[in-house]
Order: structure tokens, then C-alpha cells, then sequence
């Protein structure tokens, strides 16, 4: 996907918060999007072939959520078939959650380690984030054994790369450039 792409989605992500945000449906369109996004899994191929009329495009949209989803995400999606942007879906879906959680004041952490942390280090870090950030953190934590060891934290824009890996590049840089 194209960084344009994502540019989009969280365009077509921001203005659909909004609107159901002035619904007060910000919750109910976060579940709705989900459940179309696996509902339309199987159905990409011919949802994004060019000689599939958008007539018949919305049709079998909305037969694959029918029940499933509100008025303001049908809506939504037959806006993207429209755009022929369907397949921006599941990037506008996760922007969409991005935003909810950022109004709800929580921030999702992906957290890099070289060796699983045991619950102590998982709360203290978690502690750690929510003193810096002023939000209710919520980690997501993969084991990345190429670290060597040490870990890496993503918080939105920010960046922690504490890994042996990390210094080790580090130093490189600094020896290579001759600081």
C-alpha cells in the first residue's frame, strides 16, 4: 500500500469519527467497521475488479453486512465503493480505532522484546508509559529475539530503542560518522 493510501484512509477515518461523533455513535460505527472489514474479507476480489458495475458492488456490500452494521457505516462503505476506495477499508478501520481510543485517552504501545517480561516489568513499563503519556496504556508486546536484548517501545510518534541491537547500531553510526 502506497503512503498516499494511507494518508487517505485516515482522511476518510477522521471525517467518519467525526460524523458519528456528532451521533454520539462513536462506539457503535468502531464495531460496525470490524464486523463489515471480516465480512468483506472474502469478497475483495471481486469488490475490486474494474467491470463490476458500483451498482452491483453496493449490492453485494450490503448483502455481506446486512443486520450487521448501522445506517452512518453502510453509508460509509457504499461512500468508498463509490470513491472505488474499497480496499482502503481495513487502514480507515484502524485509524477509526486510533482515534476512538485517542478520545477515550488510551494509547496502545507496541513494545518489542528480546525475552518474554514477566508481569512485574509488564506494569512497571505499562506504569512508566502511563506517567509520560497522561494515558491509560494498553501494550502490545511481541518477542523479537533479534534484539539481542533490551527492548524497543513505539508510543505513537515516539520512539524508545533500548535493545543491545539498537545501541549497537548506534555506535556504528557514531564511529562511522566520527563523533
Amino acid at each position: 500500500m502506497k503512503a498516499s493510501d494511507r494518508v487517505l484512509a485516515g482522511r476518510y477515518a477522521a471525517a467518519l469519527f467525526a460524523a458519528a461523533a456528532a451521533r454520539a455513535e462513536e462506539g457503535r460505527v468502531q464495531t460496525d467497521l470490524d464486523a463489515a472489514r471480516r465480512a468483506l474479507l472474502g469478497d475483495d476480489a471481486i469488490l475490486r475488479h474494474p467491470r463490476v458495475a458500483p451498482v452491483e458492488k453496493k449490492r453485494l456490500v450490503r448483502a455481506a453486512v446486512k443486520d450487521r452494521v448501522g445506517a452512518l457505516t453502510l453509508s460509509f462503505l457504499e461512500l468508498l465503493v463509490d470513491k472505488k476506495r474499497l480496499e482502503l477499508l481495513p487502514l480507515a478501520a484502524a485509524d477509526y480505532a486510533r482515534l476512538a481510543a485517542d478520545k477515550g485517552g488510551v494509547a496502545r504501545a507496541a513494545v518489542r522484546t528480546a525475552r518474554p517480561l514477566d508481569a512485574g516489568a509488564r506494569r512497571a513499563l505499562t506504569e512508566r508509559l502511563q506517567a509520560f503519556s497522561g494515558k491509560t496504556i494498553e501494550l502490545d508486546i511481541k518477542e523479537d529475539p533479534e534484539l539481542i536484548g533490551g527492548l524497543s517501545v513505539k508510543l505513537g510518534d515516539w520512539v524508545l530503542d533500548s535493545s543491545l541491537r539498537g545501541q549497537l547500531r548506534r555506535m556504528r553510526e557514531s564511529i562511522h560518522h566520527g563523533h
